[in-house]
């Protein structure tokens, strides 16, 4: 997120405001194009570990891969647990957030196959801190059903932080029955 960008957010109380905010963002706009040529994070694009950014489907789940609440830069055991997850073909998207916040992530996941999500907050943190918090280093991962109990007991077993955020829905932009429009509003 742009200087600019970030001190309109920290002024704005209001989180329908900010994800108005975002629909207009140059910035974003410019991250989806770039992702739609190209739907790989620069560390998901080597061969070994190669897997999209983007949802697949609806219905799939949702999870964040990490600590996002202490903002711990060093995630090199994390990432060393994905990569085996990947090699496994357990997960079908992951997308690190570094710099970039909750909202605006899972709003770069969607984007691509034009998609939505449905998410639940955090009762311990504020939502707008949860949302748009741009500190946060945890990574998107998107997992289908089949393979999602395999998944989250390989992530347990390896000790790694796990949250369960919600799933993908066929365009809708929702958090604890707040709707925050449709995937188009922000593709334009």
């Amino acid at each position: 997120m742009n200087e600019n960008f970030k001190k309109l957010v920290s002024s704005t109380e209001d989180l329908e405001d900010i994800a108005n905010l975002l629909t207009d963002s140059i910035e974003l706009k410019a991250d989806i194009a770039k992702f739609a040529k190209e739907p790989h994070d620069s560390v998901f694009a080597g061969e070994r570990n190669r897997i999209q950014m983007n949802f697949n489907k609806k219905g799939d789940t949702i999870y964040l891969l990490g600590d996002y609440k202490n903002c711990d830069e060093d995630n090199s055991s994390v990432m060393e647990i994905l990569y085996e997850a990947i090699e496994q073909k357990m997960i079908i998207s992951a997308h690190v957030l570094s710099g970039k916040g909750l909202f605006w992530g899972l709003i770069e996941s969607c984007s691509v196959n034009k998609l939505g999500f449905d998410i639940t907050g955090d009762a311990e943190i504020s939502d707008k801190d949860f949302l748009f918090n741009d500190k946060n280093s945890a990574i998107l991962i998107g997992v289908n059903g089949e393979s999602e109990g395999k998944f989250v007991d390989f992530i347990y077993n390896n000790g790694a932080e796990l949250t369960l955020l919600g799933h993908v829905t066929r365009g809708e932009i929702r958090m604890d029955d707040i709707s925050f429009g449709f995937i188009k509003d922000y593709i334009g």
